[in-house]
């Protein structure tokens, strides 16, 4: 059965579709000719979005724009977006892209967490589960996560977790450390280098929320092997920027 639609509500959200495309307001006037509508019916919409916050009117020119309620209301919507939900579609298309396992990890108390994961289809696959923790300088999200910290923060990671050595070639200078971050910052997504498990190679990209903050990060890792340098510098690459973007998009971040 086709529902039916409330015309004044209609109205009232092209409206608010209008004037979230004109930062520089607009008259009563040009939106009941964009909208196509009599000045009084327009009017009147206004005059109850701006009872309730969602409308202001400019007091030098007369001319409406966004009130600060639609600002309380996406905040609400982007402060409770669950990251798995909304990274899930892009986890499922880097695993079956790639072949490999596909993690999502958060930062908690200088740790990375591993909160959520595809397998890969492959006979040899890595172990890792969900709920796990991790050193952020040797792995490849954790880097990716860390490439959002404050120097402040992240002198103060060194001190709590140390720099501990997993491998040869795990990062354990500070300097180094700092470098590597600044790299990553640069091209957009980290590699481990098999610095916290021989034989597995890694890369990651982070996630940003409305705000710019690194809030997540996305990875996918396998045997080196099969996740050779070149894939990871080219088509992996690739394919973890774009989704890494794509979620971020979702999250509200628009850079």
């Amino acid at each position: 059965m086709m529902m039916s639609h409330v015309q004044s509500v209609e109205r009232t959200l092209k409206i608010l579709e209008i004037l979230a495309d004109s930062p520089e307001g607009l008259s009563v006037t040009a939106l009941s000719k964009t909208m196509e509508l009599a000045k009084s019916t327009v009017h009147r919409l206004l005059s109850t979005l701006v009872s309730k916050g969602y409308v202001q009117q400019n007091e030098q020119n007369g001319h409406y724009q966004l009130g600060i309620q639609c600002l309380v209301i996406a905040s609400s919507l982007l402060n409770n977006l669950d990251i798995r939900t909304v990274a899930k579609e892009s986890l499922n298309s880097l695993a079956v892209s790639s072949g490999e396992v596909v993690h999502l990890c958060i930062e908690d108390k200088n740790e990375v967490v591993y909160i959520d994961k595809v397998e890969s289809d492959q006979t040899l696959r890595m172990y890792s589960q969900i709920g796990r923790r991790a050193f952020m300088h040797c792995t490849g999200v954790g880097k990716a996560l860390l490439s959002g910290f404050t120097d402040k923060k992240l002198n103060h990671l060194i001190d709590e977790k140390g720099l501990r050595k997993f491998t040869d070639y795990t990062i354990t200078e500070k300097d180094a450390l700092r470098k590597e971050l600044t790299e990553i910052r640069e091209r957009g997504y980290a590699i481990d280098e098999q610095e916290h498990e021989l034989g597995i190679r890694c890369i990651a990209a982070p996630v940003f929320d409305h705000e710019g903050n690194v809030v997540a990060a996305i990875s996918i890792a396998g045997p080196a092997d099969r996740v050779t340098k070149d894939r990871v510098n080219g088509e992996l690459a690739k394919e973890i920027l774009a989704q890494s973007q794509m979620i971020s998009r979702k999250l509200g971040y628009l850079k």
